[in-house]
């Protein structure tokens, strides 16, 4: 994976596991982020970063969801692997609740510094994919100022060139 050494880390923005299951397979160096084992619809991902992950993973929004399992009863994050099914809710969320810390103050820190990062998103449910991928680009760059990014976003259609190559990279390195 040659073109991953343009960049100091690939980070997966999730919509479910599989973008962090596929950096890791290819890239051994990588290291986990607070977005890589989650389901996170479009919009909750977008309201994370703009609020500093405000209230990620906060025991009072937690709650059984429709699927069965736990979701973030704002955002309807799914927490599909943090609370086996059976097992005990007040139990689990203690064993997890210092590892999400912890993956929050590494994104808080990595939206902080100047690293060179391209940002992997599978895209989920917004209706309108080049808008939801535009809103995140502009939100990353707005919450990150002095991070060098691209984000690499995939969706499941074969679209047409969006006419936006110079607007997706934020930062480029001089």
């Amino acid at each position: 994976m040659s073109s991953a050494r343009q960049y100091d880390q690939i980070v997966s923005l999730g919509r479910g596991c599989q973008p962090a299951h596929q950096i890791r397979r290819l890239n051994t160096d990588a290291v986990a982020h607070v977005f890589d084992w989650i389901v996170t619809p479009d919009a909750a991902l977008i309201s994370f970063i703009a609020s500093d992950l405000d209230g990620f993973f906060a025991r009072e929004r937690l709650e059984m969801g429709p699927e069965n399992c736990i979701i973030d009863r704002e955002t309807k994050t799914q927490f599909l692997h943090e609370f086996p099914a059976g097992s005990d809710f007040d139990a689990q969320f203690a064993k997890n609740a210092d590892k999400y810390a912890m993956l929050a103050q590494r994104w808080r820190e990595l939206l902080a510094s100047e690293q060179r990062v391209l940002f992997v998103r599978q895209h989920a449910w917004d209706a309108d994919l080049r808008a939801c991928a535009m809103r995140l680009r502009d939100t990353i760059a707005a919450k990150a100022p002095r991070l060098q990014f691209s984000l690499l976003y995939l969706t499941a259609t074969d679209e047409a060139d969006w006419g936006d190559e110079e607007q997706t990279e934020s930062n480029p390195a001089a």
